[in-house]
C-alpha cells in the first residue's frame, strides 16, 4: 500500500379535472424549455471501478478526493477487483484523482457530491503519459444506485431562488414525488404517500429535528431551519435505508451550511404589503381585505478562521408580521351596563370585560361591537456552526440553531372576536456535535451527540382576569384566562461505523435517545346565564370548572440499532440487506402522579391507580430491509431498483400522555341543585364533589408499523435529464385508533360498566393500504437551468386513521365495527402534480448573447425566471348528521352519518358549484335505532392548482459581489383555492364551499392557498 495512504486514511376553484394536469405540464415545459454504497443520511459517498483501456480491472490504484472549498482530503486504494469506496463525504464540489504507477494520472474536476446519495465514478486509465483531466458537469443528476427510496433531493439553488411565500423551508418538501400540500405549505399541511404528518421524521445533520410533542412544528413557526443555513436536503417519501427511519413515513434529512476557505455571505430583506395582494374570492370573502405589513430580513457570514483547518458560519433571520384582524360581536348596551352594575355590583369584572359597542340593535340591552384588531407575529432565528479539521484522519463540528416565535392575535368566541387575546409561543432549539475519525481507508467511525427542543405554549387572555368563560344569552361569549404549556426535549447519542471489505460495504450503528415531555395547564371553566335578565340579577344557570393540570414530567429512553450490507454481486448488480431494531419504550411520570384508565387490564373500576404503569413496552420491533439495484447493458444509462422494508414507529408523543389527564378533577354546578348559584362561583365549589372524566388508553397496544415495497426504472435522458418511473405500495398495521368504550348495549339498553358513561378511548388497531405510480423528470442546476416535475397517481384506503395521530380525528360511527369505516383516507388525492424550474436568461456577462459591456447588457442582462407549480384533485368529504344519543343503537351520537336516498345523485342537478357542491336531496336522517348507510368519505371536494412565479435581476458590484432585485408572484393567475364544502347534513349551508384550503381565520397571508400575492426582495451576496 502507498505510504501516504497508510498515513492519510480516507473518510468514507372549480372542480379540478384530470386534463388540467396536462395543461399545467405544458405550461411549465413551454415556459422553461423556450455499483454503490448505501445512501448516507446527511452526507454522501463515492464509489466505482478502475480499469485499463482494455477493460481489465486495476487494483492498487491510488484515489484522492479533495473538496474544493475547504481542501478536505480523502484517500483510498482500489481493491483486488478494481473497486473503491469513499464513504462519509461532506456534500460539495470535489476534484478526484486516480493515480497508478503504470498509467498516466486521470483527474475528474467539478464532481458534485450530494446528500443521501453515493455517486458512481468509474475510471479508465491509459498507458503512461501526460495527465488527463475530465470536466464533470456540475449537474449532479445521475441514476441513483444508492437507494431504492421514492423521493428527491432539494438543491441549495432551489432553496435560494424558488419563490416561497413566507420563506418556510418546509414549502420545498411539497415538490418531491409522493408529496401533497393539503393547504398552508408548512410542516403540518404537507403529507407524503398516504401517511399522516406525525409519520414524518425530520433530522438536521443526522440528529432529531422534530417538534417532539408531535412531529411537525407549530404552523406559525417558519424559521426553525432558515433557508440560508441549508446546504441541501433530501426527502425519501418511502423505502428509507436501515440507517434512517424512526417512523413509517418520509425521512426528511437536512444538512447545514458550513464555512469554507472563501469568505461568503449575504444580507436581505423581503417585503409584503396588502396593497399588492388580491381580494379573497367572493364566495368565501366575509370581510374586506385587511392591512398587512410583512418583513423578513437577515443575513449570513461564513469563512475561514484558520485556512484549511477551522471554519465558521453564522446566520440570522427575522420575521415581522402585522396583519389586520376584524373584530365584531354583541355586547351589553351602555344603559344595560349601568343597570347591571347598580343591581349586581359583584359583576363589575365581567361587565368591564365587554368592550363598548358602537351601534344599537333592536334589543335595548344589546349593542353591536365592530373594531379592528391586529395579529402580531415576531420570530427570530439564528444558527452558528464551527468546523475543525484536526488532521486528515479526524474532523469535527459543532452547530446550534435557536428560534423563538411569538404569535399574538385576537381570540375567537362563538365565531366572533371581542378583543380577547391569544398568545402562542414556540422556541425550538437544535444542536449537534460530530466527531469523525478514519482508522484506515476501509474503516470510518462517526459519533454524534444531539439536543432538540420543541415548545408549544398557549396563553388565552381575557379582560376579566377570570379562569371562567362567561356565556350570556344574547351576548358574545367572553373567553377564559388559561395557560397551557408544553416542552419536549430529546437528547441523542449516535455512533455509526462503516467497514469496507472487498465487495461488501457494511455499516452498523446505534442510537440512544432520552425524551422528556413536560405538559400542564391552568384551570378553566364556563359560567352560563340563561338570559340578560338572569345576568342582571346574577342568577347563574350552570357553571363548570376543569381543575389545574400541574406540569407533569413524562420520561422515557429509547434504543435503536441497525446493520446493513451492500454486496456488489457483479459490476452492475448490487444487493442491499439491512435490519433495524427499535425499542420505543413507554412513558413514566417522574413523580408517579399519572393514573391510567383501561377496563381491559384494570377491571370494572377502570382506573389502574396513581403511579400505575402506562402499559407494556414492545421488545420485538425488528425491521428487515432488502433492495437491489441492477444496471443492465454496458452503457449504464438504465437502472432497475426494487425493495421491501418494515418500518416501526413510536407515533405522536402527544397521543401517549392520556394517563396524566386522569388526575384532573372537573366540577359541574346547576341552579337546579343550587338555587342561589351566583358569581363568584368559588364559594359553591366546596359543597360540590369533583369528578374525573376518564380518558382510556389501551395499555396493551402494539407499536405501529408499515410494510413498504417498490419498483422503479430510472434512465438517463438527453440534455442532462434523468427520468424515473416508480411503483410503490404500503400496508399500515396497528395504526392509531380513536374510539369509545362503555357504549350502550343495544340488546339490553345498558352500559357494561354502569358507574361510568361513555369513555373516549385510544389504541392501535386500524390498518391502511396504499398504491401509487409516479413519473418524474429532473435536471439539476447546470448552465443556468434547472427543471423538475413529477406526477403521481395513488389511492390510500384506511379504517379511519391514515397515519399516526393524523387521521380523520373521528370516532367510528359504530364503535363495534371498525371495518365499516374502511374507505379512501381523508388526505387521499388521486392525482398530484408538482413542478419547479429555474432559468437564467441567456443575456449578459458570461452568457451566449449580449455578453459585451455596454448599456444594453446592463439593462437586458442577468435576468432570471423561477417557478413552482402544485396541483391535485380533491380530497374526500365525510358527510355527517347530528343525532341524539337516544336515536343511535349504542348511544354514541358522535360522528354519525346519514342514509343515502336510492336513485338520487350526489351531484346537484345544475352541476357542482361553490354555492352547492353536494346535493342535499341525496341524503336522509336514519330511522331511530339504526346507523346511517352512507359510506365514510363518500364525496370529493374541489381540486386546486397554483402557480408561483419569480423574476430576478442581478447587478454585479464587484468580481465577487452582486446585488439582486426580486419580485415574486404567488398564485399569479389568482385561481381560487377552494376548500372542502360544509359536510353536516341538515345544517344551513350544507354542501356549500365557504372557505379556502388555507383554513386559518382569517386566511393566513403566507403559505399556499391564498389569493394572488406579490413580494419584493433586495439581496446582497458575495
Amino acid at each position: 500500500m502507498h505510504r501516504s495512504v497508510k498515513r492519510d486514511l480516507p473518510c468514507a376553484g372549480r372542480h379540478f379535472e384530470l386534463r388540467s394536469f396536462f395543461v399545467l405540464i405544458a405550461f411549465n415545459v413551454v415556459f422553461f424549455l423556450a455499483p454503490s454504497c448505501f445512501a448516507q443520511v446527511d452526507r454522501s459517498g463515492l464509489t466505482g471501478i478502475v480499469t485499463d483501456s482494455e477493460g481489465q480491472l486495476l487494483p492498487h490504484t491510488h484515489i484522492t478526493a479533495v473538496q474544493n472549498a475547504t481542501q478536505l482530503r480523502r484517500e483510498t486504494v482500489s481493491s483486488s477487483n478494481g473497486s473503491y469506496d469513499i464513504p462519509e463525504l461532506p456534500v460539495g464540489i470535489y476534484t478526484i484523482t486516480f493515480d497508478h504507477p503504470d498509467f498516466k494520472p486521470l483527474t475528474f474536476v467539478e464532481v458534485k457530491q450530494v446528500i443521501g446519495q453515493t455517486r458512481t465514478l468509474n475510471a479508465t486509465l491509459r498507458v503512461a503519459g501526460r495527465e488527463e483531466r475530465v470536466q464533470v458537469s456540475t449537474s449532479s443528476e445521475q441514476i441513483d444506485r444508492s437507494s431504492d427510496a421514492l423521493g428527491a433531493r432539494i438543491e441549495k439553488v432551489q432553496a435560494d431562488k424558488l419563490p416561497l411565500n413566507g420563506r418556510n423551508w418546509a414549502t420545498l418538501t411539497a415538490l418531491v414525488p409522493g408529496a401533497v400540500d393539503t393547504g398552508g405549505s408548512n410542516q403540518r399541511s404537507i403529507r407524503f404517500v398516504g401517511r399522516g404528518r406525525d409519520d414524518d421524521n425530520f433530522t438536521l445533520d443526522g440528529v432529531d429535528a422534530t417538534n417532539i410533542i408531535n412531529q411537525a412544528q407549530q404552523p406559525y413557526v417558519r424559521l426553525s431551519i432558515p433557508l440560508d443555513t441549508i446546504q441541501e436536503f433530501r426527502i425519501d417519501s418511502m423505502l428509507g435505508t436501515a440507517e434512517a427511519a424512526g417512523t413509517g413515513g418520509p425521512q426528511l434529512a437536512v444538512t447545514s451550511t458550513a464555512g469554507t476557505n472563501r469568505w461568503h455571505g449575504n444580507a436581505f430583506e423581503f417585503l409584503r404589503n396588502n396593497a399588492f395582494d388580491a381580494q379573497q374570492p367572493v364566495p368565501v370573502a366575509t370581510t374586506p381585505q385587511q392591512p398587512l405589513r410583512l418583513n423578513q430580513f437577515g443575513g449570513a457570514l461564513g469563512g475561514p478562521i484558520r485556512p484549511d483547518r477551522t471554519f465558521f458560519f453564522l446566520s440570522y433571520e427575522g420575521y415581522r408580521q402585522r396583519w389586520g384582524f376584524p373584530l365584531s360581536g354583541y355586547v351589553p348596551s351602555r344603559a344595560f351596563r349601568a343597570k347591571v352594575l347598580a343591581d349586581s355590583p359583584e359583576l363589575e369584572p365581567i361587565v368591564n370585560g365587554y368592550p363598548l359597542g358602537q351601534a344599537p340593535t333592536s334589543y335595548p340591552d344589546t349593542d353591536q361591537f365592530v373594531s379592528e384588531g391586529t395579529q402580531v407575529v415576531n420570530e427570530n432565528s439564528a444558527m452558528v456552526r464551527l468546523d475543525q479539521r484536526f488532521s486528515e484522519k479526524t474532523t469535527a463540528y459543532v452547530r446550534f440553531n435557536f428560534d423563538r416565535a411569538v404569535n399574538t392575535q385576537p381570540l375567537a368566541s362563538s365565531g366572533n372576536y371581542l378583543g380577547d387575546l391569544q398568545q402562542l409561543t414556540s422556541a425550538p432549539v437544535n444542536g449537534a456535535i460530530e466527531l469523525l475519525h478514519i482508522f484506515n481507508p476501509n474503516l470510518v467511525n462517526e459519533f454524534k451527540a444531539g439536543f432538540n427542543r420543541g415548545t408549544a405554549n398557549t396563553y388565552d387572555i381575557n379582560r376579566t382576569g377570570s379562569p371562567y368563560a362567561v356565556s350570556v344569552s344574547g351576548f358574545t361569549t367572553l373567553n377564559n384566562n388559561r395557560i397551557s404549556t408544553g416542552v419536549g426535549n430529546s437528547f441523542s447519542w449516535i455512533d455509526n461505523l462503516t467497514w469496507i471489505e472487498r465487495r461488501h460495504t457494511l455499516k452498523a450503528g446505534v442510537e440512544i435517545r432520552r425524551i422528556q415531555l413536560n405538559q400542564g395547564n391552568t384551570e378553566s371553566g364556563t359560567i352560563t346565564y340563561a338570559s340578560t335578565d338572569a345576568f342582571d340579577t346574577n342568577s347563574v344557570s350552570s357553571a363548570t370548572l376543569n381543575g389545574t393540570l400541574p406540569v407533569n414530567g413524562l420520561r422515557k429512553t429509547q434504543f435503536y440499532g441497525y446493520i446493513q450490507d451492500e454486496f456488489k454481486w457483479t459490476s452492475n448488480f448490487n444487493l442491499n440487506l439491512g435490519v433495524r431494531y427499535s425499542f420505543f419504550n413507554i412513558f413514566h411520570e417522574v413523580l408517579g402522579r399519572a393514573n391510567p384508565f383501561d377496563f381491559a387490564t384494570c377491571g370494572p373500576q377502570g382506573f389502574c391507580g396513581v403511579g400505575a404503569s402506562f402499559g407494556q413496552p414492545n421488545y420485538g420491533d425488528i425491521d428487515p430491509r432488502v433492495a437491489f439495484a441492477w444496471t443492465p447493458g454496458k452503457n449504464g444509462t438504465t437502472l432497475i431498483r426494487a425493495g421491501f422494508g418494515i418500518y416501526h414507529e413510536d407515533g405522536q408523543l402527544d397521543d401517549q400522555n392520556l394517563p396524566i389527564s386522569n388526575e384532573v378533577y372537573a366540577y359541574s354546578l346547576s341552579n337546579k341543585t343550587i338555587p342561589n348559584l351566583s358569581y363568584p362561583i368559588t364559594p359553591f365549589l366546596s359543597d360540590t364533589a369533583g369528578i374525573v372524566s376518564p380518558r382510556a388508553d389501551d395499555r396493551q397496544r402494539k407499536d405501529t408499523y408499515v410494510e413498504q415495497w417498490g419498483l422503479s426504472v430510472q434512465h438517463t435522458l438527453p440534455a442532462e435529464f434523468v427520468g424515473t418511473l416508480s411503483y410503490v405500495g404500503s400496508h399500515g398495521v396497528n395504526l392509531l385508533t380513536l374510539s369509545a368504550v362503555n357504549v350502550v348495549d343495544a340488546a339490553t339498553g345498558t352500559r357494561p360498566y354502569p358507574n361510568f358513561g361513555q369513555v373516549s378511548w385510544r389504541g392501535n388497531k386500524d390498518t391502511s393500504s396504499y398504491q401509487g405510480f409516479s413519473a418524474a423528470v429532473k435536471r439539476s442546476f447546470s448552465r443556468g437551468f434547472l427543471f423538475a416535475a413529477n406526477y403521481m397517481w395513488s389511492h390510500e384506503i384506511d379504517d379511519g386513521s391514515n397515519g399516526s395521530g393524523d387521521g380523520d380525528s373521528l370516532v367510528p360511527q359504530n364503535v363495534a365495527c371498525s371495518s365499516c369505516e374502511r374507505a379512501s383516507g381523508i388526505w387521499d388525492a388521486r392525482h398530484v402534480l408538482n413542478a419547479n424550474a429555474i432559468y437564467e436568461l441567456p443575456f449578459g456577462a458570461h452568457k451566449p448573447h449580449l455578453n459585451q459591456p455596454g448599456v444594453l447588457r446592463a439593462i437586458a442582462g442577468s435576468w432570471e425566471l423561477t417557478s413552482t407549480t402544485q396541483a391535485h384533485t380533491g380530497f374526500p368529504v365525510n358527510v355527517l348528521v347530528n343525532r341524539s344519543s337516544a336515536s343511535v343503537p349504542d348511544g354514541n351520537s358522535t360522528d354519525q352519518r346519514p342514509d343515502l336516498v336510492p336513485g338520487v345523485s350526489l351531484t346537484p342537478p345544475g352541476g357542482k358549484s361553490v354555492a352547492q357542491w353536494i346535493n342535499p336531496a341525496a341524503f336522509a336522517v336514519p330511522a331511530p335505532g339504526t346507523f346511517g348507510n352512507a359510506p365514510r368519505n363518500l364525496v370529493r371536494g374541489p381540486g386546486v392548482w397554483q402557480i408561483d412565479l419569480g423574476l430576478a435581476k442581478s447587478i454585479s458590484l464587484s468580481e465577487r459581489a452582486h446585488l439582486e432585485f426580486r419580485s415574486e408572484f404567488f398564485n399569479i393567475f389568482n385561481h381560487p383555492q377552494y376548500g372542502l364544502p360544509q359536510s353536516i347534513f341538515g345544517v344551513p349551508g350544507f354542501g356549500s364551499v365557504i372557505q379556502t384550503v388555507n383554513t386559518t381565520t382569517p386566511v393566513s397571508p403566507v403559505g399556499s392557498g391564498t389569493p394572488r400575492e406579490i413580494q419584493f426582495a433586495l439581496r446582497v451576496a458575495f
